[in-house]
C-alpha cells in the first residue's frame, strides 16, 4: 500500500514529457531581422566589448599606474609603500576586478528574472558608465580609492555580462541561432581585449597623463548601447513565462521574428509550457538549492561547472603572461614585443569570428575534443621551447609558434563553448540559474589562476605548464565520457517536474527520473 501511494505521488507531481521531434524552422525558415541585430549590437557595445576592454587595459600601463599610486599614498597619507607594500597593493587593484566579476555573475540570473532581461541589461550599461567615470577622474582627484572601486565596479559589470548577454540573445533569437548566439559574448571580450592592447601603446594612450582615459575609454561603446537600448526589444520567453505578460511577448516575436507562421508556432510553444509552468508544483520560483535538487540537473550543472572552470585551468592567462618574455628572447626590443602581442590578440579575435560559423555548423563534442587535445600538445611544446630557450637559437621561434597555435587552436572550442553549453542543456526555468553558475565558476576560475600563477611560476618556472596540461588533460576524459552532444538537438520546453515537497515528506527526490533535454 505504501508502494502505491509512492507511485501515485510520483505521477501526481511528475508532468508528462512532451517530446518535440521537429523544430519549428523545419516548416518555416526563420530569417535573421533588424531587431536581432539591434539586439547583438546593443549588448556587444555595452556589455561584451567593455568586459574585454577591462580585462586587458591594466597590463601595459602598470609601472607608470604604480608609480602614481606610491606618489598618492606617499602625499595623501604621509607614508611610503615599501616593495612588498607596493606589490601587494597593485596585486590587490588587479584582482578586485576579478573578484567583482565573480560577485557580479553569481546574481545576474536572479536580477535577470527579477526585473527583465531588458532592464537588467540597461542597468548593467548604466552601471559601466559610472565604472569608467571613477576610473577616468581618480589622477585629477588624487584617489587611489576611486581607482580600487572602479576596478571593483567594472568587475561587476563583466560579471554581469557574462550572464546576461547569453542568456538574453538566446531568447531572442530562434533555436537554430541560439548556440551562434551565445558565443557572442566571448567575440565581444576577445575584441574589447584587442582594443585595449592599442589603445594601451605608448604612441596611444599608455603614457604618463592619457592612462585615465585609456582606463575608462570603453565608456564610449556603452554611450553608443545606452543611445541603441530604447529599440531593444524584451525576450518573448520573459516575457510568457517569467512575467507572464502575453501582449508584449506577441508584440516582442512579431518584431523580431516577422513571419506570422512562425510567430503562431512559437507562441504556441511558448504558452503550453508557460500553461505547465503555472501548475502549483511547476510555478515555485527557481532558485540554486532547487535547481541543486532536481535530479534531472545535475548533470548540466556539474558539465557547466567544470567547462566554465576549466576553460581558465587551461592556462590561457599564463600564455598571454608569457608572450612578452617569448617575443623579447627572440630578438625583439619592448615596442616590437607589444606589437607581437598586439599581433597574438588578433589572432585571437580571428578565431572568434570564425568560431561563429564553427558553432553553427559542428557538432559541440568535435570542437571541444579536438580544441582541449591541441591545446594540450602546444603547452607542452611551449613548456620545452621554453626550457630550452637559453641554449637553442632555434627555441625562441618555436615557442612563438607553439603560443600563437594555442590561442588559435584555443579559440575554435575551449574558447566559445564553455560561454553557450548551458543555453543548450537546461530548459528555460533553470536556465537563468545554470548560465550564472557556469559565470561564476568562470571567474571564479580566472581569480584563483591570477592568484596562484606568480608563486607557481616564481617555483616552478617553464614547469609550471605542466599543471595546466595535466588539468586539460583531465578536462579531455570528462568530455569524452559524459558531454552529450547538443548540436542539432531541440530542447525539451515542457519537461518533467519535481514536487519539492516530497523532501519534506521523506521521499528521495532522486528516485524520480529526470527530464530528457535533448531528442
Amino acid at each position: 500500500m505504501a508502494e502505491k501511494t509512492l507511485i501515485q505521488q510520483e505521477s501526481e507531481c511528475t508532468v508528462p514529457s512532451v517530446i518535440i521531434s521537429e523544430n519549428v524552422e523545419s516548416h518555416v525558415k526563420p530569417r535573421v531581422t533588424r531587431w536581432m541585430v539591434v539586439s547583438v549590437v546593443t549588448t556587444m557595445l555595452g556589455s561584451c566589448l567593455p568586459a574585454g576592454y577591462c580585462i586587458g587595459v591594466i597590463n601595459t600601463p602598470q609601472e607608470i599606474i604604480r608609480s602614481w599610486v606610491k606618489s598618492v599614498i606617499l602625499e595623501k597619507y604621509n607614508s611610503e609603500l615599501s616593495l612588498t607594500q607596493e606589490v601587494s597593493l597593485w596585486s590587490v587593484i588587479v584582482a578586485i576586478f576579478v573578484a567583482g566579476a565573480t560577485i557580479g555573475s553569481s546574481f545576474g540570473a536572479g536580477l535577470a528574472d527579477r526585473i527583465g532581461r531588458r532592464a537588467s541589461l540597461l542597468v548593467n550599461h548604466w552601471l559601466c558608465i559610472c565604472s569608467a567615470l571613477l576610473l577616468m577622474c581618480c589622477k585629477m582627484m588624487g584617489s587611489v580609492e576611486m581607482l580600487i572601486i572602479g576596478r571593483f565596479t567594472s568587475g561587476i559589470c563583466s560579471g554581469l555580462a557574462t550572464c546576461l548577454v547569453p542568456l538574453y540573445l538566446s531568447e531572442v533569437v530562434t533555436a537554430q541561432l541560439r548556440g551562434v548566439m551565445a558565443v557572442t559574448f566571448p567575440l565581444g571580450m576577445c575584441l574589447g581585449l584587442f582594443i585595449s592592447q592599442i589603445m594601451g601603446m605608448e604612441s596611444v594612450l599608455g603614457t604618463e597623463y592619457g592612462w585615465p582615459y585609456l582606463l575608462g575609454g570603453y565608456i564610449i561603446s556603452v554611450c553608443l548601447a545606452i543611445f541603441l537600448h530604447p529599440f531593444l526589444p524584451e525576450s518573448p520567453t520573459y516575457c510568457y513565462i517569467i512575467s507572464h505578460d502575453e501582449t508584449r511577448g506577441h508584440k516582442e516575436l512579431s518584431r523580431l521574428h516577422g513571419d506570422n507562421k512562425y510567430v503562431e508556432a512559437e507562441e504556441s510553444l511558448l504558452r503550453m509550457h508557460a500553461k505547465i509552468c503555472a501548475t502549483p508544483q511547476a510555478g515555485k520560483t527557481w532558485t540554486i538549492s532547487r535547481v541543486f535538487k532536481f535530479h534531472g540537473n545535475k548533470m548540466p550543472l556539474i558539465i557547466t561547472i567544470l567547462f566554465n572552470a576549466g576553460q581558465q585551468f587551461s592556462g590561457i592567462n599564463a600564455v598571454f603572461y608569457y608572450s612578452t618574455l617569448i617575443f623579447r628572447s627572440a630578438g625583439l626590443n619592448m615596442y616590437q614585443s607589444q606589437g607581437a602581442s598586439i599581433g597574438a590578440g588578433a589572432v585571437n579575435c580571428f578565431m572568434a569570428i570564425l568560431a561563429v560559423p564553427l558553432i553553427k555548423y559542428c557538432r559541440r563534442r568535435v570542437l571541444l575534443l579536438t580544441s582541449v587535445a591541441l591545446c594540450t600538445f602546444c603547452q607542452i611544446v611551449l613548456m620545452v621551447a621554453l626550457k630550452l630557450i637559453s641554449t637553442s637559437p632555434y627555441a625562441p621561434f618555436v615557442a612563438i609558434a607553439a603560443l600563437l597555435s594555442f590561442v588559435l587552436v584555443y579559440g575554435m572550442g575551449l574558447g566559445p563553448v564553455p560561454f553557450m553549453i548551458a543555453t543548450e542543456m537546461f530548459p528555460v526555468g533553470p536556465r537563468s540559474i545554470g548560465i550564472s553558475l557556469g559565470g561564476t565558476s568562470n571567474w571564479f576560475g580566472n581569480l584563483v589562476v591570477g592568484l596562484t600563477f606568480p608563486l607557481i611560476q616564481e617555483s616552478l618556472g617553464e614547469l609550471s605548464f605542466s599543471i595546466f596540461i595535466a588539468s586539460s588533460f583531465l578536462l579531455f576524459i570528462f568530455i569524452y565520457k559524459f558531454l552529450p552532444e547538443t548540436y542539432g538537438k531541440e530542447e525539451i520546453l515542457i519537461n518533467q517536474l519535481e514536487e519539492e515537497q516530497e523532501s519534506a515528506e521523506g521521499t528521495s527526490t532522486s528516485s524520480i527520473e529526470g527530464p530528457s533535454y535533448f531528442v
